[in-house]
């Protein structure tokens, strides 16, 4: 039997959780006076609560290698293989520590793959990896599936409020109070392991019509796909996109999630994604 790892930053509903049986591991979240695992301490909701009480950003330790140790033994004493799928090694040491277990181990029997992603976006490089699993593929046809996937996926982040970057150091105070005023919200998507900006839109309609606007332009084949949407606290504007993609294109499947607390700490309350492969209508 295969069994597929990933990280809390995969932000998967809990319910595809158990019904695949994929075993996450919680990175950490650390506030002043106490550290949560995410998702297993605290809750999306207690964490903005927190996070809105917090005059500073928390801030996030990564898995230990002891960590993965103890899950891959586990797992490889029963005779079944690993392959463990992983937020992108740009952005935490999650990656490393996990190899770090491997080599320990010595075993063949574990994988161990960087999705160059983050949240729900890599989440559902994990949901294949483990419904393949789940119906009888082989390590390599997952593999070959998974290595597929991270190389056609899309990440597109809308971010509500600046306050977390401002907070987090990554704007000045006079770029934050500016894009307050202006009602700016900037559209992030992810290279070559990297969170990276893409476009600067006035208001939330305008952000969800470029989303809209992007895929139609790129022709973007999304009838035999599953899609994430995912937000950071603010279900209404997640199904407000759903709903916007469902009366334009044909999809065959959309998972919603929240994000966890990692993610949380760096998009802030408020923002919206969505994931999805770029695969071409064909002409």
């Amino acid at each position: 039997m295969i069994r597929i790892v990933a990280d809390s930053v995969s932000d998967i509903p809990q319910n595809l959780i158990d019904d695949l049986e994929i075993e996450v591991l919680p990175l950490t979240v650390n506030f002043e006076h106490k550290s949560y695992r995410d998702g297993v301490d605290l809750s999306a909701e207690e964490f903005f609560k927190l996070l809105g009480e917090s005059p500073k950003l928390p801030t996030t330790s990564q898995v230990t290698p002891g960590e993965f140790l103890k899950v891959f033994e586990e797992i490889t004493s029963r005779g079944d293989e690993v392959i463990a799928i992983l937020m992108s090694s740009e952005l935490s040491g999650t990656y490393n520590s996990a190899i770090t277990a491997k080599n320990m181990l010595g075993n063949t029997a574990i994988d161990v793959i960087d999705s160059q992603g983050v949240t729900l976006g890599y989440g559902l490089l994990v949901i294949e990896g483990a419904r393949m699993a789940k119906n009888g593929y082989t390590r390599k046809e997952i593999i070959d599936r998974i290595t597929y996937m991270q190389e056609k996926i899309e990440y597109k982040f809308v971010v509500d409020t600046l306050e977390n970057l401002y907070k987090g150091g990554r704007l000045n105070a006079a770029e934050a109070f500016m894009g307050k005023l202006l009602n700016i919200k900037p559209i992030l998507t992810m290279k070559e392991g990297k969170l990276v900006p893409e476009e600067k839109v006035r208001g939330r309609k305008k952000a969800i019509k470029w989303l809209l606007d992007w895929i139609k332009s790129h022709q973007i084949d999304l009838s035999n796909q599953t899609i994430g949407v995912n937000h950071s606290n603010d279900e209404a504007y997640a199904l407000e996109l759903i709903n916007a993609i469902h009366e334009n294109f044909d999809v065959k499947e959309v998972i919603l999630s929240k994000t966890g607390c990692v993610v949380g700490t760096h998009a802030g309350p408020g923002a919206v994604a969505i994931y999805f492969l770029n695969e071409y209508i064909d002409q």
